[in-house]
């Protein structure tokens, strides 16, 4: 459909369209000679609109993730072209900002010089010391910056940083907050007088004026690749940003990504900026709490000192099997096993949330005896607070934490002191920093270590080293680590930058950062259709492969059935980005998906 309208517009206006007997916002993408047959009139411009280059990053966008121009689009939120009478004049701060140490000195030298850069920092190492200098010579020079953090770490800690430094010019993005508050921070951002927006990745795409710095936080963490359409990674992202706008990138970790640490110019920040000791203790993978966890716990709650447990997985138990058969309880829906929940009296599915009563017997032969296995996190809360009763004990996972208003209130209670022992999953290792930390355990790792990704070696290693990391604010900390891998995690915990070094040899000429890789998704509730989804697929790109291309592997996904959809994939890597690229373009249609730089293999 092509439309008309009696005045000027150019690309990146937005107006309102009737299509389909609905009036709809729209984007004019560029000016054409009218047609000879009838086109219909735009009804209204409206008084927002998306710059050039942000015009030309969506349309990279578009073009790397395979989506449509909407789609991409649909990421940001346009820019005010009215003029705004109460814009705040930039007045010459003096921010009262903490000396840095000499290392600090140099991190923040090298990042000066560098336009796309990685501070590759220790836990405790002072990262944070160096964002902030980098912020305020920003906001000197009449700059404004995006701040990018994981999801759940939007802690009050990070938050209370910010604003202790640079006030309300800072503000808080991401998907649970309000709607009017959502509105006063665009307005913020017009009249000047929000400077710094600390967010998920979805602050990435805010309509922010005169930006001058993007800082990518924890860059390492799975929550900044989205899982829907578009398949984007907001690192990679802003990376592109930083180029487009010419904006200076930082991104940061203790544990940074073999492709960042691989692509980007580095600076080491070694060592904690506080004096702490730390002892590792090795026990033999087991699925439950040993006698010298309980010692240990029993010796910090003694001390008044606070301890975390972490375990993947969250509930009672994993899987729940049957004496009889040998088979474990499957969701109808879905081809993994369901979780017990006591609390609810229930066993649930952690992919599509079904839930049906906990059996007494078997659904596949009847049989009596139920046993469960692989514990999780309410397990373990349940018997710690059985064994140390006086002691407060919480949960740290999905279930227990649905609102960023229930994580800072466990957040706060944890660093008053109330709660004596937090045990959760992977959200305790993002950036929680307490001093009173003295033990932590790290349970189940091996799980993760064993996952059918080549990454895993990565994300079991990173997550060990983050856990650990939480107690290093501690004089005195135990790490307990249970795991039948001990030669592996004793030759790499203190030495992830060693780790680096040795995985890129295994990599080399297989995997990112030396290939670009490519899954295509096939999911249909007719197992038959999904099949030949797939043959014909298949069939596509053999025909269309670009040189360079090639079929790593295709067949069923490592989980065969989520929400009634059977799922089978295909994996393909290249030396080239534009040959993969082109490969998949002439197979695209509206039957798969296409997951560009793909994180998640299940």
């Amino acid at each position: 459909m092509i439309y008309h309208f009696r005045a000027f517009l150019k690309s990146g206006d937005i107006v309102e369209v009737l299509f389909q007997n609905r009036i709809k916002k729209a984007i004019v993408i560029e000016e054409v000679e009218r047609p000879k047959y009838t086109t219909k009139e735009i009804e209204k411009k409206l008084d927002i609109f998306y710059p050039k280059s942000y015009q030309n990053i969506a349309k990279f966008i578009s073009r790397y993730y395979l989506c449509s121009l909407g789609d991409a689009f649909s990421l940001f939120l346009p820019f005010n072209s009215k003029k705004i009478r109460d814009e705040m004049p930039y007045k010459d701060e003096k921010y009262k900002l903490k000396p840095l140490s000499s290392k600090q000195k140099e991190a923040y030298k090298f990042i000066k010089k560098e336009k796309r850069s990685l501070l590759f920092g220790d836990t405790g190492s002072g990262k944070t010391e160096v964002y902030i200098h980098l912020i305020a010579d920003a906001i000197k020079e009449g700059k404004n910056i995006i701040f990018l953090m994981p999801e759940i770490s939007l802690t009050p800690q990070m938050q209370k940083r910010l604003k202790a430094i640079f006030g309300k010019t800072v503000a808080i993005w991401h998907s649970k907050i309000t709607k009017k508050r959502k509105i006063k921070i665009l307005e913020g951002l017009d009249n000047g007088h929000i400077k710094i927006v600390a967010g998920a990745r979805s602050a990435l795409f805010l309509p922010v004026k005169n930006l001058g710095l993007i800082v990518v936080d924890e860059e390492h963490d799975s929550s900044y690749k989205s899982n829907s359409r578009p398949r984007y990674n907001a690192r990679d992202l802003a990376i592109y940003f930083g180029k487009e706008l010419g904006v200076k990138v930082v991104l940061g970790s203790a544990t940074p990504t073999l492709e960042s640490y691989k692509r980007y110019p580095t600076f080491r920040l070694k060592g904690s900026y506080i004096d702490s000791k730390k002892e590792f203790i090795y026990e033999k993978s087991g699925d439950d709490l040993s006698k010298n966890i309980l010692n240990q716990i029993d010796m910090i709650l003694k001390a008044k000192k606070q301890a975390i447990i972490f375990l993947p997985t969250r509930a009672n138990y994993k899987y729940i099997s049957c004496f009889e058969c040998g088979k474990y309880i499957t969701c109808p829906y879905c081809s993994v096993g369901m979780s017990l929940h006591r609390e609810k009296n229930a066993i649930l599915c952690h992919y599509c949330n079904y839930i049906e009563p906990i059996p007494k017997r078997c659904p596949n032969c009847n049989g009596s005896k139920l046993s469960s296995f692989r514990m999780g996190t309410g397990e373990v809360k349940q018997r710690v607070q059985k064994l140390f009763p006086k002691a407060n004990v919480a949960n740290f996972d999905a279930d227990a934490i649905k609102s960023v208003r229930e994580l800072n209130k466990v957040l706060k209670e944890f660093s008053s002191g109330n709660i004596d022992i937090l045990v959760g999953t992977q959200m305790l290792s993002k950036g929680h920093d307490y001093s009173n930390i003295a033990l932590s355990v790290i349970m189940g790792i091996d799980s993760i270590l064993a996952q059918n990704d080549f990454r895993a070696r990565q994300n079991a290693l990173s997550l060990a080293i983050q856990i650990a990391g939480r107690s290093s604010r501690s004089s005195e900390a135990k790490v307990i680590l249970q795991t039948s891998n001990e030669e592996f995690f004793r030759k790499y915990l203190n030495e992830y930058e060693l780790f680096l070094k040795d995985e890129l040899k295994y990599r080399e000429d297989l995997y990112p950062p030396f290939k670009k890789l490519a899954r295509v998704l096939i999911a249909h509730k007719n197992e038959e259709k999904a099949k030949d989804i797939l043959r014909e697929t298949l069939n596509c790109l053999e025909h269309q492969l670009q040189n360079g291309v090639e079929i790593v592997g295709s067949g069923e996904a490592n989980i065969k059935k989520i929400a009634s959809k059977y799922r089978y994939h295909i994996l393909l890597r290249s030396t080239s980005s534009k040959a993969l690229l082109q490969t998949l373009l002439n197979c695209n249609n509206p039957n798969i998906e296409i997951d560009i730089d793909p994180i998640s293999f299940s």
